[in-house]
């Protein structure tokens, strides 16, 4: 199961993203999305044709960093609060849905237990998010002239 210090790092590494530099062009945009889809295309063969646990486990595995993949792209290519936001919130929804498929594996109290736990981290993360787009959006305004 996903860490709650790593979710809270993910989120520190998020509030620090509009220092890292400049946007980048259209074409890289374009190419990164190729890539992605690529990637992903290429990671879901990995997890073949199969079913069960374990298949389902990949797939979750595979939509989930397709998901926040794109996030971040979008992140870089426009920089704003609200696009780190969107990042800090796909992570989480990958997070939750791969714990959730690792908790279906389990039976009675220790699939609720664990259900439960994973719901928590999702919501402090996504909390997490939300403080952090308050404050980038805070800032964002700050640094607006005029004001």
């Amino acid at each position: 199961m996903r860490s709650t210090p790593g979710i809270a790092m993910a989120v520190i590494a998020l509030a620090c993203l509009p220092a890292i530099g400049a946007p980048m062009s259209k074409d890289d945009y374009r190419d990164a999305k190729k890539r992605i889809a690529a990637e992903y295309l290429a990671e879901r063969q990995q997890c073949g044709g199969g079913y069960g646990h374990a298949y389902n486990l990949c797939v979750a595995h595979a939509h989930g960093t397709r998901d926040v993949a794109k996030a971040e792209l979008e992140a870089a290519y426009k920089p704003s609060a609200s696009h780190y936001y969107d990042a800090a919130v796909a992570r989480a929804k990958s997070g939750y849905a791969i714990a959730k498929e690792e908790c279906e594996d389990k039976r009675g109290a220790e699939k609720k237990a664990c259900n439960a736990e994973a719901k928590v981290a999702y919501d402090r993360a996504r909390a997490e998010a939300k403080t952090a787009l308050a404050a980038g959006k805070a800032e964002e305004a700050a640094k607006r002239p005029g004001r």
